[in-house]
């Protein structure tokens, strides 16, 4: 629908007839249209229909939608919009505003209509037109995460009372469907391979580009990535780790999930008390504060993987590298869930490693027949026993 002010209706207006309070016909071709007055400026509306009920349906709902906008925000333009909508979201995480505010200044840039437009005539049409440039050649995921922006901007828009209704159409601008995920995990051999070279990587002895020394060293490095492919926790649960999380009596380590607080604890594997052992043995006889001196292994990761010619594996691959082995080997799902501060039972886990665990079917077939076949047999051993009583 396609709505003009007075300044722009000269023409129209003088050709249409009151024939009710607020709707009018057109004395050529008989369309129906609603005109309103607000704060002496005269709004008129297309109600785009010759046919009088429909028109009176229109016209009731063209003049509710007016009682949702406040006649203050109805010049409101897009620059103002976003000048708006951004100030609301300054108190979001940073890594979150930066992605945010990078999606503003694309809206600024790219959007099709000028931003001088006011908000009320932006049209569905020009949002999907938007999203199919930005969208170009981007991922499914970054063209979901455009679709999100845009769709949080306009509703920021009828909460604020500046239009009354969202011009973005769920229905028509769907979803881009994701892409099959490919992940890579490495193999037992090329996760010892990968802590080897950060250990002692194979590069020439060169001097770096302050004149130092480089490093032929990367111990604490090495101990990080270690430890994130032995003991199957994130990169942000590893780098809070302390030592008084580390409960040796017990067999048991303290973790905190960073993303949801929660708290949730692990065995100390018996492949990763070697790996403690020297953690401690380094830290003094009463270590006390952060187990490891660093935050992450991105850079040396990825050297090492480029050096080794293997794919290029992150944080994330050693973390799944564990949960891929412990499931292979024949724990229950629900406990490597536990295990990981999941609380639904193992179905993020099945869900992510759908592709990965399917690859491996036969494995696991044969690890659940196996624990099929031992309880049968303990089935039957007692009730011989019984019967033999």
């Amino acid at each position: 629908m396609k709505t003009k002010s007075e300044g722009k209706s000269h023409g129209t207006f003088a050709l249409l007839e009151n024939v009710a309070p607020n709707l009018f016909r057109h004395s050529e071709n008989q369309s129906y249209w609603g005109v309103k007055k607000i704060n002496g400026k005269r709004i008129v509306h297309a109600l785009n229909t010759a046919d009088r009920k429909t028109a009176d349906g229109k016209l009731s709902e063209w003049l509710a939608d007016l009682k949702k906008v406040d006649p203050a925000n109805r010049d409101m333009t897009l620059a103002m919009l976003l000048d708006k909508y951004e100030a609301a979201r300054n108190g979001l995480a940073q890594s979150t505003l930066t992605g945010e505010q990078g999606r503003i200044t694309k809206f600024r840039e790219s959007f099709p209509l000028p931003m001088e437009t006011p908000v009320a005539r932006v049209r569905n049409s020009d949002i999907a037109a938007w999203l199919g440039l930005v969208g170009e050649g981007k991922r499914a995921s970054t063209r979901n995460q455009y679709r999100a922006f845009v769709r949080a901007l306009f509703d920021f828009a009828v909460s604020d009372t500046v239009i009354a209704k969202n011009p973005f159409d769920p229905k028509i601008i769907k979803t881009a469907k994701r892409e099959p995920i490919i992940r890579r995990i490495p193999t037992a051999q090329e996760f010892e391979q990968i802590i080897a070279e950060i250990r002692k990587p194979t590069w020439k002895a060169v001097k770096g580009k302050r004149g130092g020394q480089r490093p032929l060293y990367q111990q604490d490095s090495a101990d990080f990535a270690e430890f994130l492919g032995r003991a199957g926790v994130g990169q942000a649960e590893a780098a809070g780790l302390t030592w008084s999380d580390i409960d040796e009596e017990r067999d048991l380590i303290h973790y905190r999930r960073k993303k949801t607080k929660f708290s949730f604890n692990t065995p100390i594997y018996p492949w990763l008390k070697p790996l403690l052992a020297k953690l401690r043995k380094d830290a003094g006889s009463n270590p006390q504060g952060p187990v490891f001196k660093i935050r992450d292994v991105k850079k040396a990761l990825r050297g090492a993987t480029q050096r080794l010619g293997l794919p290029p594996f992150t944080q994330r691959n050693l973390r799944a590298m564990r949960i891929k082995r412990l499931w292979e080997q024949g724990v229950d799902v629900k406990l490597i869930a536990q295990w990981q501060g999941h609380r639904d039972g193992g179905t993020l886990i099945m869900n992510t490693y759908t592709e990965t665990f399917g690859s491996n079917a036969a494995i696991y077939e044969r690890a659940q027949l196996e624990k099929a076949a031992a309880a049968e047999e303990a089935v039957i051993r007692i009730a011989a026993l019984t019967k033999a009583a």
